[in-house]
């Protein structure tokens, strides 16, 4: 594949993902926005701010940055308290879509050379070829969408959701 298409299959499968975040997160209710199932776990909310930050922690490496944080204990503590900073649908939904975004201009704009490049990934773990880093925002997004169905689960929601219904 070309690097435009390469691009624009990231591209498609990160909007994707992004739009099943936003599809779990409007099936969820005001009340239970800021709710979480144990004083340790992420609230929805939390859950969609912490996708949004890595979007951007991501792409910045991706872009050739470096994750300055060098553990992950560290990182969790930083995100955590970036998370808390969230309290409505809408801060969370603003910051995912300027994160979004940022991350979409980037694949619009992608070159060879970039695409040919390395990521150095977080805490010690190596360098990743950016072909292959480019599915990290989608499946880490992924992620976070199974954990706002289970939350969803928790409290009693055993509706599917299903898009179109």
């Amino acid at each position: 594949m070309t690097t435009r298409e390469t691009a624009e299959a990231a591209k498609a499968n990160f909007l994707r993902a992004k739009g099943q975040l936003c599809h779990a997160l409007a099936n969820t209710p005001d009340d239970r926005l800021n709710w979480s199932p144990s004083p340790t776990a992420r609230t929805p909310l939390h859950q969609v701010v912490h996708a949004a930050e890595a979007i951007g922690n991501i792409h910045g490496m991706i872009a050739g940055g470096i994750f300055p944080v060098t553990t992950t204990a560290e990182a969790d503590a930083g995100f955590r308290a970036q998370e808390r900073r969230f309290t409505t649908r809408e801060e969370a939904l603003a910051l995912l879509d300027a994160k979004s975004d940022a991350y979409v201009a980037f694949l619009d704009g992608m070159t060879d050379k970039q695409l040919d490049g390395l990521m150095t990934a977080p805490f010690g773990l190596g360098q990743v070829p950016v072909r292959i880093a480019l599915s990290f925002p989608v499946e880490h997004t992924v992620w976070h969408v199974a954990q706002l169905d289970y939350i969803q689960t928790v409290y009693g929601d055993h509706d599917w959701h299903m898009p179109g219904q």
